[in-house]
């Protein structure tokens, strides 16, 4: 995988994981839940970004499998996000929030 669709799958895999947020729903109101349907054709070449033996995933799994799968998510969208900002001027660590729940069931 090359440095451009790494990060940019990245960035892309977290935005579409809150993007089906539902403040309507109150039982299962989805959002950042560290879940995708990766069935779906808008999904396409994220599973090279998040699979057993992808490197984010390998990383995740070897030192922070501890903090939820949607807070990781997060935290590497933020973390593609300053690195590549320039002089990594947009650093949102202090604007970053614990606590995010992993979906064990991607339902839609």
């Amino acid at each position: 995988v090359d440095r451009s669709h790494f990060l940019g799958g990245i960035v892309r895999m977290v935005a579409h994981d809150f993007m089906d947020f539902d403040v309507n729903d109150k039982h299962e109101p989805m959002g950042p839940d560290g879940c995708l349907d990766w069935t779906s054709s808008s999904n396409a070449g994220l599973s090279s970004i998040w699979c057993d033996n992808c490197p984010l995933t390998k990383l995740y799994n070897k030192k922070y499998s501890d903090i939820s799968r949607a807070d990781f998510w997060v935290i590497a969208g933020n973390a593609v996000i300053r690195l590549t900002s320039i002089n990594k001027a947009l650093d949102l660590r202090n604007t970053f929030y614990w606590g995010r729940k992993t979906s064990n069931s991607c339902v839609n």
